[in-house]
């Protein structure tokens, strides 16, 4: 009905006769008063939250910076008009994204944010990576070329052979005289990072006491499907005669893998080739044999890449080491497309059932990051946070601005001293991998070929 004058006089006659002059000084006095509360708390953040109050992307990072104490990035002077704003973004960056794995991302943390004091307090200047085909190792292997030269340090190089990539010392055995260099007089090993099979005692034999193991692992059907996009292996794709000839291996693999050397094999458990599983179990699988393979691998290995989560095993490896954030930034590389012609993931069971050897190996160390993530509290996702950020911008630096700028200032941090990106620190991330280890090579040895 609507508000006449008659219904208003009418409504100021039942509210004089029914409410004494007191009684109304106090409701009208109380009613101000809950409008002055409410305006007061609208501009508090409690009625923010509690109203579902949405911000856009530049005040909620603003706010995170505040609180989480995280300095804005910056750039130099000459390049200040052109900062870019930066996005909160998911935290997984592969060479490869997984959007369907099989094993789902743990939803439960620990937010105890009590620090893992052994882990500040550790430094490794060596490593030994154990570079694994088609798993995003590239990326990762960028790290280590561009800590080692930055430092001078000295590299495990491969014999000049015909027919051989630069960055492939063996993809049949271990280290051994036969296929790497010496290292320089009075000098000795620093860093591994190039294609060749695990093998503890031959890893030892060449590289110094306090070296840190990485290696890195991918979810295996993934693993195999990009191999086969990249090696494009005869057995399967030219032998086998069938209309779709990945679901015919699929569906009897022993069968097409018969005759085929393991070591030689590319989709046969590879992961597990090349970090050394003992060949008994590539012939007659035990569940028992794989999980003390496992076992002795945990103890020999400082830290394993998962790649599905690159980003989180990038800041869990950089406090391990004890390096720098400066030192783990990296730009994506040899990043290929994410779905196949040959199969789906309906048909991922199938490989489930063959590859064995490399779930056991995934799921392992796969438990094992989340479980090292877990005991760093919550000091570590304010960190995952701050470098997933600064690296999406050192990415679009070293890509759109890096050749008319100075430089990409980055302000100290909780995580990190004040540093600067510079042109040479783009190339270094840029430069392709067969190109760094020529670098490399000729700096230590003073040729080419």
């Amino acid at each position: 009905m609507p508000m006449t004058i008659k219904n208003k006089r009418r409504l100021t006659t039942i509210f004089a006769t029914h409410f004494p002059k007191k009684l109304r000084f106090k409701v009208i006095t109380f009613s101000v008063l809950l409008v002055a509360l409410y305006v007061l708390l609208q501009d508090t953040n409690y009625l923010r939250y509690v109203n579902s109050y949405v911000e856009d992307n530049d005040q909620q990072n603003k706010k995170l910076n505040k609180i989480f104490e995280i300095e804005p990035f910056m750039l130099t002077k000459s390049s200040l008009n052109t900062t870019q704003n930066q996005n909160i973004t998911s935290t997984k960056h592969t060479e490869e994204s997984n959007e369907n794995s099989t094993l789902p991302k743990p939803s439960s943390i620990s937010t105890n944010d009590t620090q893992n004091s052994e882990l500040s307090k550790t430094f490794f200047r060596r490593v030994a990576f154990v570079k694994v085909h088609k798993a995003g190792s590239s990326t990762a292997q960028n790290i280590f070329l561009r800590y080692g030269e930055s430092r001078n340090l000295t590299f495990v190089i491969s014999r000049v052979r015909d027919h051989q990539f630069d960055n492939v010392i063996s993809l049949q055995s271990s280290l051994n005289n036969d296929n790497i260099l010496p290292p320089p007089p009075n000098r000795t090993f620093d860093i591994l990072c190039c294609h060749v099979l695990y093998d503890n005692e031959a890893f030892h034999k060449y590289m110094p006491i306090d070296t840190a193991y990485i290696g890195i692992v991918r979810e295996p059907f993934d693993q195999f499907l990009s191999t086969l996009n990249y090696f494009r292996p005869s057995h399967i794709l030219k032998d086998i005669i069938a209309e779709n000839k990945v679901l015919k291996y699929l569906q009897y693999p022993t069968h097409y893998e018969n005759g085929l050397p393991y070591r030689w094999s590319y989709t046969n458990n590879r992961m597990a080739v090349e970090f050394g599983f003992p060949s008994s179990l590539f012939h007659h699988y035990s569940e028992e044999d794989s999980m003390n393979y496992l076992s002795k691998l945990d103890k020999e290995f400082q830290f394993v890449i998962v790649m599905e989560y690159f980003t989180e095993s990038v800041v869990m490896m950089r406090r391990i080491l004890g390096w720098t954030i400066k030192d783990v930034l990296y730009l994506r590389k040899n990043t290929a497309r994410k779905s196949y012609l040959f199969v789906d993931n309906t048909n991922r069971y199938l490989y489930e059932r063959f590859a064995k050897l490399d779930y056991d190996l995934y799921n392992f160390f796969y438990r094992r990051l989340w479980s090292q993530i877990q005991k760093e509290g919550l000091d570590f996702h304010l960190e995952l946070l701050y470098f997933d950020r600064l690296r999406e911008g050192v990415e679009d630096y070293c890509i759109l601005k890096a050749h008319h700028s100075k430089g990409y200032y980055v302000e100290s941090s909780k995580w990190s001293t004040s540093f600067t990106v510079t042109q040479k620190d783009c190339e270094y991330l840029n430069m392709h991998e067969i190109s760094f280890v020529k670098k490399i090579r000729y700096r230590q040895y003073d040729y080419l070929e």
